[in-house]
């Protein structure tokens, strides 16, 4: 009876452990997919933090890093006009060298992890 029970807390933490990389890799793609389709010059990516949400961006914030962005000269034809904020907010931070410099962007997603919605 005990033998059954610890097989099954196991067997849960496993698929926990699984969705939470599956998650990772998928935002990871995303990024790299927004760079390949809007960067304005290469650059080398080092490192990406983990994926986590946040719920403390209201809509002006949100709206604010949208607009900046569209500003941003290391990406162009930038359009999030017609995306909306959700409650809850993945996140994932990059970072890069562009000459020597060290330097991050952070790149928000939806709670389904369909598309960068916006980024600072």
């Amino acid at each position: 009876m005990i033998r059954s029970r610890a097989y099954i807390i196991l067997g849960i933490l496993a698929m926990l452990l699984f969705t939470a990389c599956g998650q990772q890799h998928q935002a990871k793609s995303l990024v790299k997919d927004f760079i390949k389709e809007h960067a304005t010059e290469e650059f080398n990516i080092s490192d990406f933090s983990d994926l986590d949400s946040t719920r403390v961006i209201s809509d002006s914030l949100f709206q604010a890093m949208q607009q900046k962005a569209a500003n941003d000269p290391l990406f162009k034809n930038v359009d999030f006009s017609d995306v909306k904020a959700t409650s809850t907010l993945l996140y994932i931070r990059m970072r890069y060298q562009k000459d020597t410099l060290e330097m991050s962007k952070t790149f928000y997603f939806d709670k389904d992890l369909s598309a960068v919605i916006a980024f600072k």
